[in-house]
């Protein structure tokens, strides 16, 4: 690791440390309202063909919200109300990539933590489809602890999204989501490194930002 790269590294984990602590002080009623929000800017934008076609059948990815995150379990659920095919994160060893169909909270599975401690989100229980799957979707939401004007989001830090983006269709459009004060209404915010992949849009539980 070079010394720029190190510090792009140090800048990121200071931005996640400050987007947590923040988070943390959403009341669990306003994170809840939130979650509806996002649920209706879902269909708002199933909606508007302008924007997507998306027709009963077809296939869209998300993900399981978990600790701080934006609630996302009403917005899996107004797609999967629109009878769309929806995919969900199979976490398997490192930066292994899966999916499987999301029908419902009622078939999901608490995850225990990682072995250093981390959350895990909930999983499907059926079947483990492969890295391809996500081809297939004409849509796909990410998460993001902070998304400039450039695209560029701040995640995890696993790389694991990024992976995952390499395999969109050309086609997709790739939505990063994250809470309203996250998006920076700026150019060259976000420290980027050279596997990191832009979104070409952005949710809140306020507004819908397309960028492309």
């Amino acid at each position: 690791m070079n010394d720029n790269t190190g510090n792009i590294v140090v800048l990121k984990q200071g931005m996640r440390h400050e987007a947590i602590a923040k988070r943390k002080e959403v009341h669990e009623s306003e994170r809840a309202e939130a979650g509806k929000r996002l649920g209706k800017l879902a269909i708002s934008l199933l909606d508007d063909s302008l924007t997507i076609d998306a027709k009963p059948g077809d296939t869209v990815a998300a993900y399981v919200s978990m600790g701080t995150e934006v609630p996302t379990l009403e917005l899996l659920d107004e797609l999967a109300g629109r009878r769309l095919r929806v995919l969900v994160p199979r976490l398997g060893k490192g930066r292994d990539i899966g999916w499987s169909e999301y029908y419902g909270e009622s078939g999901l599975r608490e995850m225990p933590h990682t072995a250093t401690g981390g959350l895990r989100p909930a999983e499907p229980e059926g079947k483990v489809l492969g890295p391809n799957a996500i081809a297939h979707a004409s849509i796909v939401f990410i998460p993001a602890f902070a998304i400039d004007l450039d695209g560029i989001r701040l995640g995890r830090g696993g790389g694991w999204y990024d992976q995952v983006l390499r395999l969109c269709r050309p086609d997709a459009l790739k939505i990063g989501v994250c809470w309203d004060w996250e998006f920076i209404d700026d150019h060259g915010v976000v420290p980027r490194e050279s596997h990191d992949m832009a979104v070409d849009a952005i949710m809140t539980p306020e507004r819908l930002i397309t960028l492309k």
